[in-house]
C-alpha cells in the first residue's frame, strides 16, 4: 500500500481542519477507522471513492496518487507548502518570493540567522 497516497489525503483533510471521523461521515466510509487506514498506508480508497475525496477534500485525484503535473518528484511537504503560498494574496506571496530570491542570493548569512 502507497503510504504517500495517505500522507496526501490526511495533509488535505487537515488543510481543511477535517477530522478523520468527518471525513468518514461524508464520505460514507462507515468511520474514522477507515480514514484512518487510509492516512497510516495499511489500505486505500478504490477509484470511485479516491474520486470522492478530490472532490471533497478540494483536490485532484492526480494529486491524491502523487502525478501532480511538474512537482512528480517533488516531497508533499513541498507541493503542500506550494499550495499554501498559492492561497496567499499576492501582496504576501510577493514578501515570500523575495524571501526565497534572498535565501537563494550568495550572501544568504545576511538574510537567515544561522
Amino acid at each position: 500500500m502507497s503510504k504517500e497516497i495517505g500522507k496526501r489525503i490526511r495533509a488535505a483533510r487537515e488543510r481543511l481542519h477535517m477530522s478523520q471521523a468527518a471525513l468518514a461521515d461524508i464520505i460514507g466510509a462507515g468511520n474514522q477507522s477507515t480514514v484512518a487506514g487510509w492516512e497510516r498506508g495499511r489500505t486505500e480508497p478504490d477509484g470511485e471513492t479516491l474520486a470522492r475525496l478530490a472532490v471533497i477534500l478540494k483536490v485532484s485525484t492526480d494529486h491524491l496518487l502523487g502525478v501532480d503535473a511538474g512537482v512528480l518528484s517533488l516531497p508533499v511537504d513541498v507541493t503542500d507548502l506550494a499550495r499554501d503560498i498559492a492561497d496567499l494574496p499576492p501582496a504576501e506571496r510577493a514578501v515570500i518570493e523575495k524571501i526565497v530570491a534572498a535565501l537563494k542570493a550568495e550572501d544568504k548569512d545576511k538574510v537567515v540567522p544561522g
